[in-house]
């Protein structure tokens, strides 16, 4: 048995567009257990949506193609289940919440059409019971007056509600394993916290996997146990979240930690910047995919492709230079 709830193996999705093939995920592989947080960050176009997309089968075929990978839940391969089988995995089993909460909700349909329809599918309930179950669900994230709220339409909820709702409905089913796309892009500081603060007293009652796609290192600090850190589609650093905020080991997760902005940091100083672009996806650059924006580059990067190295403390990244003895510009150490 694995330790497990979710293992996603060597997983590969690519898109054929008239700039011809794009790699938007190459070779990813992670796991999630029971009752834990796994944060997947990176830039805009690194991966992290496309990956969790083609777990849950909504990638478009065509355009779309997963030529090779695996993704594990209960001893299944989510890739080779058909449309029927995944339709009972889906919302049930494993669900998502997705970024834009007004354009994922039904802005036609009130909030309790759209969570009693979840439960009557999966679960069986009648109307009286999808009814009561989705008043049940409102309130156990928050809303207050659920019962009058609950006819209302998706327009009427502010966008932290809205988000909540879209908890309650991801949640309604208890699902083993539950995937959300950045959950607090757009909304304020503080209905972040509650929204983090919210996804994390769920997971203690139903020990819920979280998988926590960002690009907001604050968030992963402050939510998950493990971390990846996804660049041009592939895992360049892979760790427990206490050990690579302490030691990163991959330039790319070094330059997303010095953007941060920093509490002790002076308010007239000016914040650090990954120079250049994320890579064309259709033109990736040869060897490493970071070697044209690294301040570490070595000769041999433009040429080979990091393997995945391990960490001291059972973690993983992708780089031939040492940016722990390594200078910026004066990459001279290496490993390996």
């Amino acid at each position: 048995m694995s330790e497990y709830v979710l293992e996603v193996d060597d997983l590969h999705v690519e898109f054929h567009t008239d700039d011809g093939i794009v790699r938007a995920v190459s070779g990813v592989s992670f796991g999630v257990r029971r009752g834990e947080t796994v944060g997947i960050v990176g830039e805009s176009g690194s991966g992290k949506s496309v990956t969790n997309l083609a777990i849950m089968g909504l990638i478009p075929q065509p355009p779309g193609r997963i030529p090779q990978g695996r993704a594990i839940y209960g001893g299944q391969d989510l890739l080779k289940l058909s449309t029927n089988q995944l339709r009972r995995i889906r919302g049930h089993k494993i669900a998502m919440i997705f970024q834009d909460p007004m354009t994922s909700l039904n802005p036609f349909l009130t909030i309790a059409e759209q969570l009693m329809e979840i439960t009557r599918l999966h679960l069986g309930h009648t109307r009286k019971q999808a009814l009561k179950h989705a008043i049940a669900m409102l309130e156990s994230v928050g809303i207050p007056g659920a019962a009058q709220r609950v006819f209302e339409y998706p327009h009427q909820f502010s966008g932290g509600m809205r988000q909540r709702v879209m908890i309650a409905m991801a949640l309604s089913c208890q699902p083993d394993v539950l995937i959300a796309d950045e959950p607090t892009t757009a909304l304020d500081v503080t209905i972040q916290a509650q929204i983090l603060e919210l996804m994390q007293e769920l997971q203690k009652k139903h020990g819920t996997a979280i998988i926590l796609i960002t690009h907001d290192l604050g968030v992963v600090a402050t939510a998950c146990h493990q971390v990846c850190v996804m660049y041009a589609g592939k895992i360049v650093e892979q760790a427990e979240v206490h050990s690579l905020f302490a030691q990163p080991r991959h330039p790319y997760t070094l330059g997303l930690m010095h953007s941060m902005p920093r509490w002790d940091q002076p308010a007239d100083e000016r914040l650090n910047v990954i120079e250049g672009q994320p890579p064309d996806m259709a033109r990736l650059p040869t060897g490493c995919e970071f070697h044209p924006r690294c301040p570490y580059m070595l000769e041999r990067c433009p040429r080979e492709v990091p393997p995945l190295t391990p960490r001291p403390d059972g973690g993983r990244f992708a780089c031939f230079a040492d940016v722990t003895t390594a200078k910026p510009h004066e990459p001279e150490v290496a490993h390996g």
